[in-house]
């Protein structure tokens, strides 16, 4: 089978799958802020994404959120920049208050031929820490507009890593 015809069955399962499993779909974005180390490296870049929910009682609910960013670094000319994925599940409360697991998956995007030996040209992913904080601004019919912050807590050696993103979401 060619690698165009599985992309599209993979995009039609996820599709019906949210159809059938998740209450709420949401399209998110805003802007990261990196905090501590990671700072002095990288560049505050926008990101983009989507989100799930399934409610799970009166007051919880399960979500799976994914967001993407391409990010530049500010010292190293090995790389033109970063693609940044985060993936997030866990649990949310009052549709406020959300904590979870997350997954960092960063790929360098090699300038130089030297990048080769880096691990991030070959893509390098972490476990870690989410929580986020959700603002439900107002509602139109069934369509809910307002603010999210995630802070991700990324168990990167030697330190953990810390991403601060703020956005703004409409989901149905």
């Amino acid at each position: 089978m060619r690698v165009e015809s599985c992309k599209l069955i993979i995009i039609f399962a996820l599709a019906f799958s949210t159809s059938v499993f998740a209450q709420t779909f949401s399209f998110e974005g805003g802007w990261n802020y990196f905090v501590g180390s990671l700072q002095k490296d990288v560049k505050n870049a926008p990101y983009f994404g989507v989100g799930f929910a399934l409610g799970l009682s009166d007051y919880t609910s399960g979500y799976l959120q994914g967001s993407y960013s391409y990010l530049h670094l500010k010292n190293n000319s090995d790389f033109k920049g970063l693609h940044q994925f985060l993936g997030r599940a866990g649990i949310e409360v009052y549709e406020l208050l959300g904590v979870g697991i997350s997954l960092a998956g960063v790929r360098g995007n090699s300038a130089t031929p030297q990048a080769e030996n880096y691990m991030l040209a070959s893509s390098e992913s972490e476990f870690g820490w989410d929580f986020h904080l959700k603002f439900n601004l107002f509602k139109l019919k069934s369509w809910a507009f307002g603010a999210k912050l995630n802070y991700d807590i990324i168990w990167t050696s030697p330190k953990n890593s810390h991403i601060l993103q703020a956005g703004i979401f409409a989901g149905y």
